[in-house]
């Protein structure tokens, strides 16, 4: 009786401990096999060093350009066995640069902390309203870019909608009311406006020092958004079925994360669909998650080479990118040494 009584007692025990995995919500992210790389903001070691004020050139033809006044710091590189850039340190930007294995597929986590909201800036292939197209690299290295991500190819499948502000100058004001829009503000931080129209523009009170077209948003406000259906928003996304995906993200002043995956090109069942990755980007903790072009123009460039996949790339409208916004201190030294 006793011994019946023992197991009357151990049933429950046994049942409770089975339920547990159930009850008790995991320590890993819902989206990752690895889990996902923990947000470390940075101490930079100039931390106000002014805005980035690109220089303006008149050529022999009479033409100006416009170009960055720093170059990456080629001592500022962390580099892998392979001497491939994974890393970038100098006293104004960082960048480290994490790959892990979510859902089978390699995802890049790109971490960047910025002294200056004037250091995040963007440019197009060729002078606005061009439709013309160059490689992400080519752009990168044409902008002096630490680091370079591609942009919302507002010029060509949304060149008709939305409102577009580069490097703070509007170049156009239009409804975009099946779309969400991302503003990047002076101080770069972000906002995103739900199926935006130019009134929400107009209405807005900050000063714009970007804004894209693309999206549609993943998480606002640190909530992770409620997708709807592709065939409400947008023009000819791509919701449900696996591809490779981009996303920009701000995790806190002036720190942001580049969230890059493989997709269907690189192995069979690869990518991801933009539920999934919505919720592998809210699992990073952003506090603002904006979808970005992806597929084939899912460029992520550090040192002027794409980092990871190489293939099946496509040229592009436009791009995002980093710079430094100090000098080199090797360059500032040979200047030195070649003074009489």
């Amino acid at each position: 009786m006793k011994k019946n009584r023992t197991l009357l007692w151990l049933i429950p025990l046994i049942l409770l401990l089975l339920l547990i995995p159930f009850i008790v919500p995991s320590s890993l992210p819902a989206a990752g096999a690895e889990g996902i790389p923990e947000y470390q903001p940075v101490e930079l070691a100039n931390p106000d060093p002014g805005p980035v004020t690109p220089v303006t050139e008149t050529l022999n033809n009479g033409k100006t350009v416009e170009y960055n006044p720093y170059g990456p710091h080629p001592d500022a590189y962390v580099r892998d066995a392979n001497g491939d850039a994974i890393g970038y340190l100098d006293g104004t930007l960082s960048v480290r640069v994490d790959v892990r294995t979510v859902q089978d597929n390699r995802v890049w986590f790109a971490w960047v902390q910025i002294a200056d909201a004037s250091q995040l800036r963007a440019a197009f292939a060729r002078p606005y309203p061009s439709d013309a197209l160059r490689t992400g690299s080519e752009m990168a290295k044409g902008e002096r870019a630490v680091l370079a991500l591609n942009g919302d190819y507002c010029t060509g499948i949304h060149g008709g909608v939305g409102t577009i502000f580069r490097n703070g100058k509007e170049y156009r004001r239009v409804d975009a009311e099946r779309y969400d829009q991302l503003i990047i503000d002076i101080n770069g931080n972000f906002h995103i406006l739900k199926n935006a129209k130019s009134a929400d523009f107009d209405a807005y009170e900050g000063c714009i020092l970007h804004s894209f077209v693309f999206g549609p948003a993943l998480v606002v406000d640190g909530e992770l958004q409620d997708l709807g259906d592709a065939r409400d928003y947008g023009y000819n996304m791509t919701f449900e079925k696996p591809a490779r995906r981009q996303a920009i993200c701000q995790m806190g002043p002036l720190s942001y994360l580049i969230v890059t995956t493989e997709g269907p090109e690189q192995h069979a069942n690869g990518g991801f669909s933009l539920y999934d990755f919505a919720r592998l980007v809210y699992d990073t903790g952003a506090v603002n998650a904006y979808n970005l072009d992806g597929g084939s123009s899912t460029w992520l460039v550090m040192d002027n080479k794409q980092i990871g996949i190489a293939r099946n790339l496509r040229s592009i409208a436009d791009i995002i990118y980093f710079v430094t916004a100090e000098p080199d201190p090797a360059e500032n030294t040979a200047d030195e040494g070649t003074l009489p």
